[in-house]
């Protein structure tokens, strides 16, 4: 899965996917098979090629901070109307409304119920992949018609989450 996100300013894309147990992430052309442990709610340990390095990581909003050694980083999500985030959140396409997980994870919370009415950027599920939290939020005015998960429960990638049923506008008869 392609994502998109900016480093101190500057625009790079990554792939990501699964293969063997293992995460292969692709960055710029240069393929890295990272092994990560979460060694504690703010801390990382990377193991890259041999060498390991601990990342301290904090979310603030759109924004993530890493600290790895003396190098400090700002990564930050495209607006929330890119469709590279749309892809990466697991947002639904307009033609079926369906909510997907991005990538194999663990559901850590569901914000809403079947018949509940979302609007554009409304938070419907988090699942916890990569050690790190991914937000799915809704892209636009909807109904949700289904909740296929529940908080506790691991979904593979693709996995529906939650159906929504697009609200569209009333029009002024005149």
């Amino acid at each position: 899965m392609d994502y998109e996100f900016f480093v101190d300013g500057k625009a790079h894309k990554i792939s990501l996917e699964q293969g063997e147990g293992k995460l292969v992430a692709t960055l710029n052309g240069i393929r890295i098979e990272p092994d990560i442990y979460r060694v504690s709610p703010r801390a990382v340990s990377l193991l890259v090629d041999g060498k390991a390095y601990l990342a301290y990581v904090a979310k603030h909003g759109a924004k993530t901070f890493v600290a790895i050694k003396s190098s400090r980083f700002c990564l930050e999500e495209p607006a929330q109307d890119s469709a590279a985030v749309r892809r990466q959140e697991g947002a639904a396409d307009k033609a079926d409304g369906t909510i997907k997980a991005p990538m194999p994870g663990l559901v850590i919370k569901v914000d809403v119920v079947e018949g509940s009415e979302v609007g554009p950027g409304d938070s419907l599920v988090v699942v916890e992949a990569m050690k790190m939290e991914h937000e799915m939020r809704a892209p636009f005015k909807a109904t949700v018609e289904k909740v296929h998960v529940k908080a506790g429960q691991q979904v593979d990638t693709f996995q529906p989450l939650i159906e929504l049923k697009p609200i569209q506008a009333e029009r002024n008869q005149g």
